[in-house]
């Protein structure tokens, strides 16, 4: 009985002495496998730079030495086609590039697409957003055979690139649900006619897709889009309302001062702090009161921004003197004796 599991246990070792044998020699393998793919990728770019250099930015004419004729070799057109994408903001140079992946990496990119293996797949689908390669579009759609929200997102990054009208119908209807950095990033390649459109069917959106649009139009900084961000002060979600006044600020622009008075009595401290802060888009002579009301407001946050916009004000180092001597409330003194010392010491 011992010398029958003395014999089991050799014949396990030699087992797993066979497999850690092959799986090192694979390891091996494929370390190298990897270093002469390195190597010629490097080999292709050294060679290749200052021809590509030429045909870009001195408008020389294009040589077939450029195009790529192996996979390693497309790997580093890829390499040298990202770098010039990421760190030069050219339309020559963008269209060239365009072109040429549209003419020579196009086959690669679909056969890549039908591949079984994931990777490869989104490998091509990254690459036809970065290199607008529109005809395979369709491609991408029938690919995506088990609808993986990275791959949903990817093909919803397409469209916003390339097919902006057929984004929004997607993106209305999509039933995934991404972060609101992912949104932010899709939403990003919209211009502000179309976010508007978007805006207008907000109800129809994930609640994170809502912040995020909300975010993004914002930020495009364009007077185009006020009036339809203070249409949502109305909304009844009190992060869409923070939000779309934070992204008002950000605007820096004061239509009708009557729309956001309600906010200084806000039950919701973001929203009297926010509210604040868009105060000094406008005259102190109208701003005053309020600013003063919220200066005595019970959180610290609130009270230091009241007394920040007050004193941005040409008229505003006087008008905190003049607070300072007419009110009974200590916590609103102190905030505002510390701007004044702040200024003070400023000048």
């Amino acid at each position: 009985m011992i010398e029958l599991s003395i014999q089991l246990l050799l014949y396990i070792i030699a087992i797993l002495l066979v497999f850690c044998g092959v799986a090192m020699i694979y390891l091996i393998y494929q370390r190298g496998y990897e270093e002469r793919k390195k190597h010629e990728i490097e080999k292709y770019i050294q060679k290749t730079k200052i021809i590509w250099q030429e045909y870009f930015l001195e408008d020389d004419q294009f040589t077939v030495t450029l195009i790529p004729k192996n996979k390693n070799q497309i790997l580093a057109v890829e390499h040298i086609f990202l770098s010039y994408l990421r760190n030069i903001s050219n339309p020559i140079i963008q269209q060239k590039i365009y072109s040429f992946a549209q003419m020579y990496l196009k086959d690669y990119y679909q056969n890549e697409l039908k591949s079984k293996n994931g990777s490869k797949k989104m490998n091509a689908m990254y690459r036809i957003a970065d290199f607008h390669i529109k005809e395979l579009i369709s491609t991408c759609e029938v690919s995506i055979k088990h609808k993986h929200s990275i791959e949903v997102f990817q093909l919803l990054k397409i469209y916003s690139i390339l097919e902006k009208e057929k984004f929004i119908h997607e993106i209305l209807l999509c039933n995934y649900s991404f972060s609101e950095s992912e949104y932010k990033k899709l939403f990003s390649y919209l211009d502000v006619e179309m976010l508007q459109r978007l805006m207008g069917k907000m109800e129809n959106l994930q609640q994170a897709a809502q912040y995020a649009l909300i975010d993004t139009i914002a930020a495009k900084g364009s007077m185009d889009v006020i009036e339809g961000l203070e249409e949502l002060l109305a909304s009844e979600d009190t992060e869409i309302r923070i939000r779309t006044l934070r992204g008002l600020e950000r605007i820096g622009v004061i239509r009708d001062l009557e729309t956001y008075i309600p906010f200084v009595n806000s039950s919701i401290w973001e929203e009297r702090l926010m509210v604040a802060k868009l105060f000094k888009y406008a005259p102190l002579t109208y701003t005053s009161v309020h600013l003063e009301k919220l200066l005595q407001d019970s959180n610290w946050w609130v009270r230091s921004q009241a007394a920040s916009t007050i004193i941005e004000d040409p008229r505003g180092y006087q008008r905190l003197k003049k607070f300072i001597e007419t009110t009974n409330d200590q916590y609103a003194i102190d905030m505002a004796n510390e701007v004044l010392e702040k200024r003070m010491r400023a000048v």
